[in-house]
């Protein structure tokens, strides 16, 4: 395999995170602006949904395609793809209620703070495991390209 070719997925997999991490620091920002979840402007709406449904597609892309070509490759892994579903379930946990409250019109914007800065937190510490503890497995995993968007969601 190319160098080139060895680290391609793992920047893939930091460049998702990447872009995971400003839309939701861009959420963050707009949420301090409203006095009511109702009051919200329908564009910060939307984004938050947006942002909540492309967090969700990428973990269950992880969770259906890329985890397992990763488990069929290394299968040593299974602890540690164990611990990533489990985040998941958290992580998805977390956008439900937020979502729950975007949609209650007396949720305040401190209520929607602390639930998105929950969700960076838990984000945060879970896309830190799994770059750190994939790294290895990242460097040698064989799969096309053109599976990207399959294993990764369309973020």
């Amino acid at each position: 395999m190319l160098r080139n070719r060895v680290f391609a997925w793992h920047r893939e997999l930091q460049d998702v995170h990447h872009r995971l991490e400003k839309a939701l620091e861009d959420a963050r920002r707009a949420i301090r602006s409203g006095e009511r979840a109702q009051s919200l402007k329908p564009e910060l709406r939307d984004f938050c949904y947006t942002f909540c449904s492309a967090l969700g597609s990428h973990h269950r892309s992880e969770d259906s395609d890329f985890f397992p070509a990763l488990l069929q490759q290394m299968p040593e892994l299974e602890p540690t793809i164990a611990r990533l579903g489990r985040e998941h379930e958290v992580l998805a946990r977390l956008l439900a209620d937020f979502q729950a409250s975007l949609d209650d019109s007396q949720s305040s914007p401190q209520r929607l703070f602390r639930q998105i800065n929950d969700i960076k937190a838990a984000m945060k510490a879970h896309f830190g495991f799994e770059e750190g503890s994939l790294n290895r497995a990242l460097r040698a995993l064989d799969v096309p390209k053109s599976d990207r968007n399959r294993m990764f969601g369309d973020v």
